[in-house]
């Protein structure tokens, strides 16, 4: 579900200039499966597939697979087009280092609206 981020993030000049700063290891995780992205910079250096036990991250958005679904349309029904929208309706968690998201916002709202794009 996530393995193309990779590619699609680090060819996009935009996306990686607004992550220069970013270096960190988060989770998206949909219902017990893991995806663990590595971030060097601006760049995702990797995208490993779990669960992992373990395994440290920066933080975690978690959400059923139906919620990704929905998510990743192009264009999402309300409380599904944003992840603090879909945390403030119950349809997903953000967890951990919060300071981290919040710091690179511009960046992951990015990498994640790459879902969108076929």
């Amino acid at each position: 579900m996530f393995e193309s981020l990779a590619s699609k993030a680090n060819n996009n000049a935009h996306i990686r200039r607004l992550g220069r700063g970013c270096t960190t290891t988060f989770v998206l995780q949909v219902d017990n499966e893991q995806f663990h992205l590595n971030v060097d910079r601006g760049q995702i250096t990797s995208v490993s597939q779990g669960p992992f036990q373990m395994r440290g991250s920066s933080f975690v958005i978690s959400a059923a697979k139906d919620t990704w679904t929905e998510f990743m349309r192009p264009i999402p029904r309300p409380g599904f087009h944003d992840i603090f929208a879909m945390s403030a309706t119950g349809n997903a968690k953000i967890e951990g280092d919060i300071n981290i998201l919040l710091g690179h916002l511009a960046y992951f709202k990015a990498v994640l609206d790459l879902l969108r794009k076929v």
